[in-house]
């Protein structure tokens, strides 16, 4: 299966999101070995990947760069293979990992500049694909996230159950194996209810 974490904006968790979601697969099906492909030109993946094992710490999944090529091949992927595609924010790359997902995962926080362009990636989702907007750094009970939950339930926008809350821990992981896995283990819940 093939799970594509993007949005057109930046600095909303998309590759927090996907080394999480590799993590919590690695974890729950041990003995599998999940593959993030980083097709961001910021190759923040590829980064958290060298830091870790720099560190001594390897992640317990694999990265690994991505390109148009790479990408074109995935319909090779079989069933019981998870890929996560850390995505860039445009271009023909990011409509190409859009093209290969079995699901698209939109990460936004509750801020409107974020949801805009999170409806905006929505809406490039082909119709016959699914997708969902993912909540992450958000502070349930706060007056932001109240607004964000209707706004999103006005535009019947669909959506993830599971929210990723704002955490230090989070905002301190890059470089690190995900130890704790937060929601991204109820995300990831969710991602299989929809796929399997």
């Amino acid at each position: 299966m093939i799970v594509t974490i993007a949005n057109a904006k930046g600095g909303v968790a998309k590759t927090t999101s996907a080394m999480f979601l590799a993590a919590a697969y690695a974890r729950r099906f041990e003995g599998s070995v999940p593959v993030v492909l980083d097709a961001d030109p910021q190759s923040s993946a590829s980064l958290w990947r060298d830091l870790a094992e720099d560190a001594g710490e390897p992640l317990g999944f694999d990265v690994s760069p991505a390109n148009l090529s790479t990408l074109g091949r995935l319909g090779r992927v079989g069933s019981d293979s998870f890929v996560v595609v850390d995505a860039p924010p445009q271009g023909r790359l990011l409509e190409t990992a859009i093209g290969v997902a079995d699901f698209v995962v939109v990460p936004s926080s509750d801020s409107p500049l974020d949801l805009q362009q999170a409806w905006a990636t929505l809406e490039a989702v082909p119709r016959h694909r699914p997708a969902a907007l993912l909540l992450v750094r958000v502070e349930p009970g706060t007056t932001a996230y109240a607004r964000t939950l209707s706004a999103l339930g006005d535009a019947s926008t669909p959506r993830f159950d599971a929210v990723v809350r704002k955490r230090q821990d989070l905002k301190r992981c890059m470089g690190l194996r995900p130890g704790k896995l937060w929601e991204y283990g109820q995300v990831l819940d969710e991602l299989l209810e929809v796929l399997r």
